[in-house]
């Protein structure tokens, strides 16, 4: 009986030591992610693509349908307890050739952990193409509803970081916008 004592606490002392170091494997092959920040003096560089923040914008559902007719479907209480946050960038191109720029990340607040992701503020477009040496403002927006921030803390997201995310690993890109 003491030998199949012995052998089963060998087992699960064999598990234990491959588990602690199929752990220690995973975090040393993907530790975490390095931020790198973005602001209006030190814009984003995305090949030839210079995106500099410019400002941001908390919205009420009723403020923005006078500005987009996106979000004309909520109204009433959901709409008391939704808002649209608006990132205004300026998109600069410093190359030779066209380019072609899908906004494609999240609007994040920091500080109560709020996401969603962001469109461009025009309804009918997905892309923005910008032509050599031109620059362009563009606003995009994030819905914000009770799924992604409760109702109640909207009166702090102007206190709050709001960045835009636009890449999470192995760097996590973003950039922060200021009211």
């Amino acid at each position: 009986m003491k030998r199949y004592k012995w052998g089963i606490l060998t087992i699960i002392l064999v598990i234990l030591i491959t588990c602690i170091g199929m752990i220690i494997r995973i975090n040393v092959l993907f530790p975490n992610a390095k931020v790198i920040t973005y602001t209006s003096d030190n814009p984003a560089d995305l090949d030839g693509l210079i995106i500099k923040p410019v400002n941001y914008k908390v919205y009420t559902m009723e403020e923005y349908s006078e500005i987009s007719s996106r979000y004309k479907n909520i109204q009433g209480e959901k709409a008391d307890k939704s808002r649209v946050v608006v990132l205004n960038i300026l998109l600069k191109n410093t190359t030779e050739d066209i380019i072609t720029y899908y906004p494609s990340g999240n609007m994040v607040i920091e500080k109560l952990h709020a996401r969603n992701g962001v469109t461009l503020q025009e309804p009918d477009k997905m892309t923005v193409t910008v032509m050599p040496g031109e620059e362009l403002e563009v606003g995009l927006h994030a819905y914000i509803g009770p799924s992604q921030l409760d109702y109640k803390l909207f009166n702090r997201i102007d206190s709050s970081t709001v960045t835009f995310v636009y890449a999470y690993y192995p760097y996590r890109q973003r950039i922060v916008f200021n009211k």
